[in-house]
């Protein structure tokens, strides 16, 4: 089990909507004090603000779920010691934000990090010239990723449905788990491999598949 695992930002609000984390947790053998979140989450969700985060959300459920997870997650901070060059990315598909969980996955060495945001791996795998990149790849898991994590210990159905009741978080996986027809278990599981593998042609082959991550880091 992973000691701490950074949440970008939209890898946090898909899973609190699809009401997820509880299914993440166990497949991760960890709990919501495991999770490392960014410090605007809360002001990104609206959380102060119940019908303000329930509309951004979409759900009540989602709206708990985003809650437990600010009051119980670490909240992500770059030592000054470890500042690093990873901090000042001078690539436009990669956010302040990214910028800050990258670098904090140099100072967490044995973190792992879950992220929505494909560009910003598109974008870091075509810096050269910088080793700190070369210890992170192996860390990094995109939400396709997470989601095979979570089926693979899971109840298949029960996921689906939560996935599927939500059709408005992510087209990729409203695709991979069927829009007016469910999807066979492994249909949904060739669809989310084949995502990771455009993820890791996109990335020159820098992202690593599943099966060729360790079982524990």
């Amino acid at each position: 089990m992973t000691a701490l695992v950074l949440l970008d930002s939209d890898a946090a609000r898909k899973l609190c909507q699809y009401q997820l984390l509880s299914e993440l947790t166990r497949a991760l053998q960890c709990s919501f004090q495991n999770f490392a979140v960014l410090p605007q989450l809360r002001f990104q969700l609206r959380l102060a603000d119940r019908q303000a985060a329930i509309k951004k959300l979409g759900s009540e459920e989602a709206f708990a779920q985003a809650l437990d997870l600010v009051q119980q997650a670490k909240t992500v901070e770059v030592q000054i010691e470890y500042s690093n060059r990873l901090l000042v990315l001078d690539r436009p598909d990669i956010d302040s934000g990214e910028a800050v969980l990258f670098a904090a996955l140099v100072q967490h060495n044995d973190a792992q990090m879950i992220s929505g945001d494909k560009r910003a791996f598109v974008a870091l795998s075509k810096i050269d010239g910088e080793p700190l990149l070369d210890m992170l790849w192996v860390r990094f898991i995109c939400l396709e990723e997470a989601l095979l994590i979570i089926l693979d210990s899971e109840d298949f159905d029960q996921v689906s449905m939560k996935v599927r009741a939500r059709a408005d978080v992510d087209k990729a996986l409203n695709l991979a788990f069927g829009r007016s027809v469910a999807a066979e278990r492994a249909s949904v599981l060739s669809a989310l491999s084949s995502y990771i593998n455009d993820l890791k042609k996109d990335t020159g082959r820098k992202y690593l598949a599943p099966s060729e991550k360790p079982l524990v880091l």
